[in-house]
């Protein structure tokens, strides 16, 4: 019996599997036949293995949908240029992406290792760091004051100075 086919049939059973650190966690345990339960029990590694795997594939693509919709709103290479370019000129809005960035992979491991029962915490940890990224792209390359982040086009009325709109170079 492979981890594949226990997967399979725990599903069939009307059972859902979740990796809950070395354990694994079972919903609702009376569905849990005993045969079914020998087989947990005998390729709990794999089966552990296999969980983890399905987790990652979610992970990853969340991941890979949250890079899509940013890549939209930034004609450019996001991660390279425009980042170094952040990191740069605009450093309060590189920390801020960075720690929203570590706390939505620190959510995504959890989730994989099963600390959390379902995906909502990093998912929810993901959007924050989506709206983080999507914040900064505005803030550097749109009709924003690089400084103050507010709508400017030639001058900006909070900073009360010229307003280096999409250059992303802070006022003099």
């Amino acid at each position: 019996m492979t981890a594949q086919s226990i997967l399979v049939q725990a599903e069939a059973a009307g059972l859902t599997l979740r990796p809950n650190g070395d354990n694994i966690g079972i919903k609702p345990v009376a569905r849990l036949t005993p045969e079914l339960k020998a087989a947990l029990v005998e390729h709990k590694a794999a089966v552990l293995a296999a969980l983890r795997a399905q987790r990652q594939v979610e992970v990853s693509t969340a991941y890979s949908a949250t890079f899509s919709r940013l890549s939209i709103t930034y004609d450019g290479d996001l991660v390279g240029t425009l980042w170094a370019r952040i990191v740069n000129q605009h450093p309060a809005l590189a920390h801020v992406v960075d720690v929203a960035e570590q706390a939505a992979d620190l959510a995504a491991l959890a989730f994989q290792q099963g600390s959390a029962a379902d995906s909502s915490q990093f998912l929810a940890c993901l959007s924050t760091w989506e709206r983080a990224w999507a914040e900064t792209i505005e803030a550097v390359t749109g009709d924003r004051c690089s400084d103050c982040g507010k709508r400017a086009t030639k001058f900006c009325r909070a900073c009360l100075r010229p307003s280096p709109i999409g250059k992303g170079a802070p006022h003099a």
